[in-house]
């Protein structure tokens, strides 16, 4: 009876067979979680969390007000910078993350029924952050043009900048890099229970003997 049925071949998890490539700035996770609109956020407490360079010799940074970017916006300029950097064979290192869901409704739609369908996605960007950095074997002034030809596809208004320069806190304030701190020695200077005992584990032998188990 069942003979004349034939049997496909099995096919695995639908989703497994996608793949999410470096140059796609949409965040890894399938799931679009709805966003309300919010505000880009105005730092009056003087962070300076992602305003200096981390990884590179030379970068571009947001030196006007916070935008919320387009994720097409930033693979436009992240396109121009690879053309420009591929004869160099230098490395670009992006400093942002799209995760914000940005969600339309169709013009002269009536109220009510829900939020309007996912659109596309984008980040928000304050004052001070910076966006892009290369690093490796290129000129200084080639480096320099690629970063005014990107900072030309995006909104707002950019400043080159590199190691030396002064950390960004607002729109007319700069202030010098400060020192890294080393929380390793300031938590040994005054050690919280916790911690003391996390360091007992790596000296003590009683607890090699059951470590692993």
């Amino acid at each position: 009876m069942f003979n004349s049925f034939k049997t496909g071949p099995v096919l695995g998890n639908v989703f497994a067979s996608f793949r999410r490539f470096k140059h796609e700035y949409s965040p890894r996770f399938k799931e679009v979680e709805k966003a309300q609109k919010g505000r880009v956020s105005v730092r009056t407490g003087g962070s300076i969390k992602g305003n200096s360079l981390e990884f590179g010799k030379i970068g571009l940074r947001l030196k006007s007000v916070g935008i919320r970017m387009h994720a097409n916006q930033l693979q436009a300029a992240d396109k121009v910078l690879r053309r420009e950097l591929r004869p160099t064979k230098s490395k670009l290192f992006t400093r942002f993350v799209c995760d914000l869901a940005v969600c339309i409704k169709g013009n002269q739609t009536r109220m009510g029924k829900g939020k309007g369908a996912f659109d596309h996605w984008a980040t928000r960007v304050p004052t001070g952050k910076v966006l892009f950095e290369i690093d490796g074997p290129i000129h200084d002034k080639v480096a320099r043009e690629a970063l005014r030809k990107a900072s030309d596809k995006l909104p707002g208004l950019y400043e080159i900048i590199t190691p030396e320069s002064k950390v960004r806190v607002s729109l007319t304030h700069l202030i010098d890099k400060p020192a890294p701190v080393d929380y390793a020695e300031k938590l040994n200077a005054k050690p919280s229970k916790k911690w003391a005992n996390l360091q007992t584990h790596y000296t003590d032998p009683m607890y090699k003997l059951y470590s692993g188990r």
